[in-house]
């Protein structure tokens, strides 16, 4: 049967002469003398047809049945291909630049390096297709069905994603710069090697995805959900994670560099040889993280949730740690020149032999934190509470200690020459060997009444326990004896 009359007549006919023209073969060269005609093969039958190569732009091909038909390399740029018929045709190469395929069934199709820019796929099911190396710059996938897919290699460069669904779906390598993925579902996603430079995907939700090798440089990500996923050297030059959940994830020589941690989730996560400089910390979730090795510059740590981290031998000079809680921290020979500790939660914390010098410490709470070995020369420390601190061997000439709580404080062979401790509490304070400021000299002396008081208190204490005790034992040993004698057995 001649190809002119192979069309279904559903209210819309395909014209008979530009059918013609794909039965002589020299439809090219027809197009080519034609250039401003829109082909009109609308209903069209060309199903198992070997269109390869053919300049269909402009094509009107609603309603075609193009089952089964290979169009590899040919050129449906501004094609129409709405209510089309598309089921295992092939587009190897193909053209379908700024192409409306918004609902279609796409699925398991091969539409490897085929270039779809600007086109739209709203809807549009692409479960199981192959979309390896495809140009989907700015294209517009929003509510397409992506389960299973193969984009490895693929561009989507600002292309849109919003509310996609991806299932298994393989974006190894894609280059989405600038793309849009707010609120989209990727868990667990093979992304290995992905270019996301300035994605804009604040609230996406990608647990356990692997972003190994990838680059989220300017990417927006407030709110994401990254929990579980490898990040192993990934680069987040600049990039926005406010809140973002980043815990238990794998950063193993990421790099962070002016990264915006702002109030993100970290706890459980792998630093190992990652580098911080530059990092928004503030109110971040970060307890009981290893920072040893990392590699770490400019930091902000203010309002950080820090408890029981470890920062040992950590290079912190100048670093902002205002309002942390660092309890139960170990902070043991860290370089914290010149840091800012205002109004931090220091108890229980390890700072033996930190550099704390010239170190704000002004309103801290230290209630048994271990100073010993420091070095606090010119570090300002007042209005805090050190109750039962450790300060032993403590270099603070020159300290400013006015109207710290220092009582039950460990001072024994610190050296507070030149230190300012006008209004400071020192009652119970231990002292041996320590160096006070001139004008102070009068303080051993009433410290050692002060501990004489004490030994009385406490051996007053025991006497009274040593006496209750045996009086409860003669109460329990006349007891025995009456409960035994005769008259009081019962008859």
């Amino acid at each position: 049967m001649a190809l002119a009359t192979q069309f279904r007549n559903n209210g819309g006919m395909a014209n008979a002469d530009h059918l013609a023209h794909l039965e002589a073969g020299d439809w090219n060269e027809w197009r080519a003398a034609h250039p401003t005609l829109a082909p009109d093969l609308i209903d069209a039958e060309l199903a198992d047809r070997d269109l390869s190569g053919l300049n269909l732009s402009k094509a009107h091909l609603r309603g075609a049945d193009l089952t089964s038909a290979r169009l590899d390399g040919a050129d449906l740029t501004y094609a129409q291909l709405e209510a089309s018929e598309l089921r295992g045709a092939s587009f190897v190469r193909a053209r379908l630049d700024r192409v409306h395929l918004d609902f279609l069934n796409l699925s398991e199709l091969d539409l490897s390096y085929a270039s779809f820019e600007g086109a739209s796929f709203r809807g549009t099911n692409l479960t199981r297709t192959n979309l390896t190396r495809a140009n989907l710059t700015r294209a517009q996938l929003e509510s397409a069905i992506l389960d299973q897919a193969d984009l490895t290699g693929a561009v989507l460069r600002g292309a849109s994603l919003r509310s996609a669904r991806f299932d298994r779906t393989i974006l190894r390598n894609i280059d989405a710069e600038g793309a849009i993925v707010e609120a989209v579902e990727l868990p667990g996603v093979d992304m290995e090697g992905a270019r996301l430079v300035n994605l804009q995907g604040d609230n996406v939700q990608m647990p356990g995805v692997n972003l190994a090798g990838g680059d989220l440089s300017g990417a927006a990500l407030r709110g994401a959900n990254l929990h579980e996923a490898v990040l192993t050297g990934v680069r987040f030059h600049d990039a926005q994670c406010e809140g973002a959940s980043l815990d238990h994830s794998d950063l193993e020589n990421a790099q962070l560099i002016r990264t915006n941690l702002a109030r993100a989730d970290l706890r459980g996560a792998s630093l190992l040889h990652a580098e911080l400089d530059g990092c928004v910390l503030a109110d971040a979730r970060l307890n009981e993280l290893d920072f040893r090795s990392p590699k770490m510059g400019r930091l902000s740590f203010a309002a950080a949730d820090l408890r029981k981290s470890v920062f040992t031998r950590c290079e912190l000079r100048n670093a902002d740690f205002r309002k942390a809680n660092l309890e139960e921290a170990d902070l043991r020979s860290a370089n914290l020149e010149g840091a800012n500790l205002r109004e931090a939660r220091l108890a229980d914390a390890t700072f033996r032999h930190a550099n704390l010098r010239q170190a704000d410490l002004t309103e801290v709470e230290a209630q048994g934190t271990d100073l010993s070995g420091t070095s606090l020369i010119l570090a300002r420390i007042t209005h805090s509470r050190l109750i039962g601190a450790d300060l032993r061997f403590t270099d603070a000439v020159g300290v400013d200690l006015e109207r710290t709580d220092l009582r039950w404080t460990d001072l024994r062979h610190a050296d507070l020459t030149k230190a300012n401790l006008n209004h400071a509490r020192l009652w119970g304070a231990r002292m041996r060997a320590t160096k006070l400021p001139g004008a102070m000299a009068h303080w051993k002396l009433i410290l050692g009444f002060s501990r004489l008081f004490q030994n009385f208190q406490r051996k007053a204490e025991h006497l009274k326990k040593t006496r209750e005790q045996k009086r409860i034992r003669e109460v329990a040993e006349l007891v025995r004896k009456r409960d035994a004698s005769p008259r009081h057995r019962p008859r």
